[in-house]
């Protein structure tokens, strides 16, 4: 069986090729977007930083990531400042109560300056002795009053055995009654004690029998402290 070759004519050839040519134009499609022409400038251009693509979901998740720092920076800010405020607060009411301490202590001995002035003006007019002496003893009862309103009190050490613990010796006094041996005789300075605590010991001198006798163990510890 022959094969016949179908002439093909050059014409024809040429006319289905302007045609697929035209219908590959046909589908061609034009981004006439401003970005995309900017891109397009820019990349042609060769000013274009490449920057990295990630999917979508990591893209939200770092927004969301940069949104909690954000948020979180600010809250740091806002705690920051209300701890500043809180402390100058603080510090103005420890200022105001202080200042109020110190006028509820020394309010109450305003009183006794004032006694004492009396006494003085009292004197320079020409009052008695006496007169000077009573006023004097007055204003120190006075004062020992306020003291007292304030939680101080007198220690009561004399004619009581020698303490160290409340008291300090400066020395002996010979005594002629044995039972008189190591008993504070003379209070030289007097000790306060404020509430349950010791705010200054007692200055005192301790008795010591000395007829023949060597004295309590209180006298010799005294005697040993002498220099």
């Amino acid at each position: 069986m022959e094969s016949r070759k179908i002439p093909i004519n050059s014409n024809q050839l040429s006319s289905s090729q302007a045609e697929d040519s035209d219908e590959h134009a046909q589908f061609r499609v034009a981004d006439k977007r401003r970005f995309a022409q900017m891109d397009s400038d820019a990349i042609a251009a060769g000013t274009v930083e490449e920057k990295p693509r990630y999917p979508t979901y990591v893209e939200e998740l770092m927004a969301k990531v940069a949104e909690t720092e954000r948020r979180f920076a600010e809250r740091v800010k806002q705690i920051d400042q209300e701890i500043a405020r809180s402390k100058a607060r603080l510090e103005a009411e420890y200022e105001r109560k202080l200042v109020l301490g110190k006028q509820s202590l020394l309010l109450p001995f305003l009183d006794v300056l004032d006694n004492l002035e009396r006494a003085l003006q009292a004197g320079q007019i020409g009052g008695s002795k006496d007169d000077l002496i009573e006023g004097l003893r007055m204003t120190a009862v006075l004062f020992l009053a306020k003291l007292q309103a304030q939680g101080i009190e007198p220690l009561e050490v004399l004619n009581q055995p020698f303490d160290p613990n409340l008291s300090q010796a400066v020395g002996v006094a010979p005594v002629s009654e044995p039972a008189r041996d190591g008993l504070v005789v003379e209070e030289v300075v007097r000790g306060y004690r404020m509430e349950n605590s010791l705010l200054r010991p007692a200055q005192v001198r301790v008795g010591q029998y000395q007829q023949g006798q060597s004295g309590s163990a209180i006298s010799q510890f005294i005697q040993a402290l002498k220099p």
